[in-house]
């Protein structure tokens, strides 16, 4: 379900009393059950959203799609103003279809042209079937004013490829064994690994700066599937040995890159981070590990929000409840001219 909420005051207290709740603009609404067709492939998680010219962009995908066959990635919204009431279009599919299910976000204007497109559209592994989606961030290049919003969503979207990855090919393997990559046995992967996700990706406009951030663990004692952890916690799937093995983790590349791998250059499999690691993000242990989950990039104020998961022990009624953090990004006032356009 999706609902709308003020931004309230932002507070730079590390209490979390301190915090101001948002307040409810629009409640919740169902919406994966409302197109004319229904939800045949069983939708069921919302991957990211983006507000473009008052229409809804929403990516869904199939939590736990077993067979890897889902084709449906897609709704739109023909009304923000309106959750509860909107039509709502759908299901349609990317041609990357979960590669490209997650995060939502508006590519600069100084590149759109360069990228050919408005906005980028990505995802990661982290969920369960993990030969179903990129094991690494993705990155890419979709034009919604041309083929998504205003009734002509086209069928499948298309898509441009500027950064992908695969089970074959994950982020940051160079001659090694798969498997033993991304449970992390030799405890020497510091950049990916199977309980890795990224939650949301955008382009820092005036950089070269390709921002994708998430969590990340395993890093230090490994990966294992379906074990007991060193708490007791018992796994239903892939998890850390050390149960503090998680962090927020950040990995970020470079856009001349992106642009080598549009322009045939580079395979989208073959580029690295130019830099990566933990987030010391506050709240995020508040009492268990709270990671980040999704995030929004606010151009007009410079601003990057992430949620973290259940990391509001203080002021949620009935449970741990998110909260939401606000970092204000250095914005050079004008594009780089280092940027490669050819």
């Amino acid at each position: 379900a999706i609902a709308e909420f003020s931004i309230p005051e932002l507070s730079s207290s590390s209490d979390l009393a301190d915090l101001k709740m948002a307040s409810v603009v629009q409640p919740f609404a169902t919406v994966l059950d409302r197109p004319a067709s229904g939800n045949p492939q069983n939708m069921d998680r919302i991957g990211g959203m983006e507000y473009v010219d008052g229409e809804l962009i929403v990516n869904t995908y199939e939590y736990y799609d077993g067979m890897g066959d889902s084709t449906h990635t897609t709704l739109i919204l023909r009304d923000a103003r309106n959750l509860k009431t909107t039509p709502v279009d759908g299901f349609h599919g990317y041609d990357a279809r979960a590669h490209a299910s997650g995060w939502l976000s508006l590519i600069p204007e100084n590149l759109q042209g360069v990228l050919d497109g408005t906005h980028i559209t990505g995802n990661s592994s982290g969920e369960p079937i993990i030969s179903r989606f990129s094991v690494g961030p993705s990155a890419f290049v979709i034009n919604p004013e041309e083929n998504i919003i205003g009734g002509r969503a086209t069928r499948p979207i298309p898509t441009s490829t500027l950064m992908d990855f695969s089970l074959e090919h994950p982020l940051g393997v160079n001659n090694k064994e798969v498997e033993s990559y991304l449970m992390n046995n030799d405890f020497a992967n510091k950049l990916w690994t199977h309980v890795s996700h990224a939650a949301y990706g955008f382009i820092v406009p005036g950089t070269r700066t390709y921002v994708t951030i998430g969590v990340s663990g395993g890093h230090a004692k490994g990966v294992g599937y379906k074990i007991t952890q060193d708490d007791g916690n018992l796994c239903g799937g892939f998890c850390t040995y050390a149960a503090a093995d998680y962090f927020n983790y950040y990995w970020l590349w470079d856009v001349n890159d992106l642009i080598a791998v549009k322009n045939g250059q580079l395979f989208p499999s073959s580029i690295l981070p130019y830099a990566y690691g933990k987030l010391d993000a506050p709240f995020q242990h508040t009492k268990k590990f709270s990671g980040i989950v999704g995030g929004a990039f606010d151009s007009a104020t410079s601003l990057l929000y992430l949620t973290l998961k259940n990391a509001d022990t203080e002021q949620s009624i009935y449970e741990p409840g998110p909260v939401v953090i606000a970092y204000k990004l250095p914005v050079p006032p004008e594009a780089p001219k280092e940027i490669s356009v050819q």
